[in-house]
């Protein structure tokens, strides 16, 4: 196998080459840094030369230097990743504004409308938004997006971007991320400053994430290999948290289309400085928990059992229920005639009142060799322990609808796509964006469907037209969404809602 001293002579035919004592001398020095024998040395005394003289020794000095980069970097590329081993916190940091923002305003002539309307002032889009990613809104004006700064449009999603938002996502700030980090849950916020997520350091140590200042300085401690990967969390208060975490870090956490395996249940109430795990039973993967007080929990997923062809069974669902804050569960019956998608979702407003979003699967036309997919939202008015689903109008053919919140126990917006061909641009998508909104529980919804761009903004995909990727209502009157994470794109639409 060549070393560099060889691939270099491969590659350099426009100068006189020196002589084979001189590639020996510089092999030897290369051994000799190799081996940690003795460091590079410094330049040598000034010498008078030819011009010939000075070209081949500049030949050697250059040749050289690439010698001893190369070898530094070899050294470098075998070393292992930095790993934390205490806290680390970083310095207060501004914020910088979003290049080419625009501000949307209510009045403002031109700005993307709703094709109908919920309440007389309507939603608004606004595309110049951060990188597609997660949403998080603590509060009525302040939101934040963990940004996939992806280039590929088919990679692995890249959470190590952050963004605020403090005037109801209408105008958009970039945040810094600490080094090495990388956000693997979503972002929750008892209070618009006082934030937590999970995340990777350096791409292999699972680390638990806080800032009390709204994302200008983090705190990163590095988790209890019990604990696992979080990759969600839900915080009453800044030290009080819940969630799941996986205990296959990194890659191994993830199965088809994204799902989780390998789930624990965690609890800290000392901001993180220790963890109760409790292990979900075996061949069930829980994809989705909430836990509306201090002792209620409801947890929805599917059996982990995955075929490499066919994936995990979508028709069967797990469900299960909780009334000691998560230590002990509780099987309940999945309710019949849909099963939990590819991403099944639960949320409760109080130990009372749910929703979570069924999916159903069956075989369409033979001849055509498709399948029928659609959505279905259940409601449950007893903690989650029976299920009643609710009929969605016809006006939203065929939806697919993955975001699910309610702000209160009457009031749920869902988001996601119809099946409603739209043309934006010169790209043809068969689904259009979609939000649908239940004041009472599920009996009857409405549907908001957005006006196609007339023309996609540079550096934007049309895909993040066809889909709303996530909703998020902290108020009954008060809703922030965004398109979904296409990745290879530089801005997301935002769709903001004011009644």
């Amino acid at each position: 196998m060549p070393d560099e001293i060889d691939l270099l002579r491969g590659f350099r035919a426009d100068i006189e080459d020196p002589d084979d004592a001189a590639w020996n001398r510089a092999r030897a020095a290369l051994a000799e840094v190799r081996a940690g024998g003795r460091a590079w040395p410094g330049p040598p005394r000034r010498w008078h030369l030819t011009w010939r003289t000075r070209r081949r020794g500049l030949a050697i000095a250059v040749t050289a230097a690439i010698v001893v980069a190369a070898a530094v970097f070899t050294a470098v590329a075998t070393q292992p990743p930095p790993t934390l081993t205490r806290p680390l916190t970083t310095a207060w940091q501004p914020a910088r504004s979003l290049p080419g923002r625009v501000h949307l305003s209510r009045s403002s002539p031109g700005t993307w409308q709703l094709a109908g309307y919920l309440v007389a002032r309507g939603w608004q889009e606004n595309t110049a938004g951060p990188e597609p990613g997660v949403l998080t809104c603590p509060t009525a004006t302040t939101c934040y997006v963990e940004g996939d700064s992806s280039t590929s449009p088919s990679g692995r999603a890249d959470m190590n971007s952050f963004y605020v938002s403090t005037d109801s996502a209408r105008t958009w700030s970039v945040l810094p991320v600490p080094d090495g980090i990388t956000f693997t849950s979503a972002l929750t916020c008892p209070s618009a400053a006082d934030c937590v997520a999970g995340g990777l350091y350096h791409g292999h140590q699972p680390v638990y994430l806080t800032t009390a200042s709204g994302g200008h300085s983090w705190t990163v401690s590095p988790l209890p290999a019990t604990v696992g990967q979080v990759i969600d969390l839900d915080c009453t208060t800044a030290t009080a948290c819940r969630g799941l975490a996986s205990a296959s870090p990194n890659s191994a956490a993830f199965s088809w289309w994204g799902l989780h395996s390998n789930m624990n249940f965690v609890v800290t109430s000392d901001g993180g400085r220790h963890f109760t795990v409790v292990r979900y039973p075996k061949g069930e993967s829980i994809q989705s928990v909430t836990c509306p007080t201090a002792s209620h929990c409801v947890a929805t997923g599917l059996y982990s059992k995955a075929t490499l062809r066919n994936g995990p069974d979508i028709d069967r669902g797990v469900l299960l229920t909780s009334d000691d804050g998560g230590l002990t569960w509780r099987q309940r019956t999945w309710p019949k005639g849909y099963g939990p998608g590819p991403f099944p979702t639960v949320t409760c407003t109080d130990a009372s009142h749910c929703a979570m979003v069924g999916y159903v699967e069956r075989d369409g036309n033979p001849r055509m060799g498709y399948a029928i997919q659609y959505t279905v939202i259940a409601f449950s008015s007893d903690g989650g322990a029976t299920w009643t689903a609710s009929t969605l109008p016809p006006t939203m053919p065929d939806p697919m609808l993955l975001s699910l919140v309610c702000p209160t126990t009457q009031t749920c917006y869902a988001a996601g796509s119809v099946g409603i061909a739209q043309r934006i641009g010169k790209t043809y998508n068969a689904s259009s964006s979609v939000v649908a909104v239940t004041h009472d529980a599920g009996a009857n919804w409405q549907r908001v469907t957005f006006e196609v761009p007339a023309k996609v903004p540079a550096g934007m995909q049309g895909d993040s037209f066809m889909d709303i990727g996530q909703i998020e209502c902290p108020a009954p009157d008060a809703c922030v969404a965004i398109g979904v994470s296409d990745q290879g794109s530089t801005s997301t639409p935002v769709y903001v809602y004011q009644g």
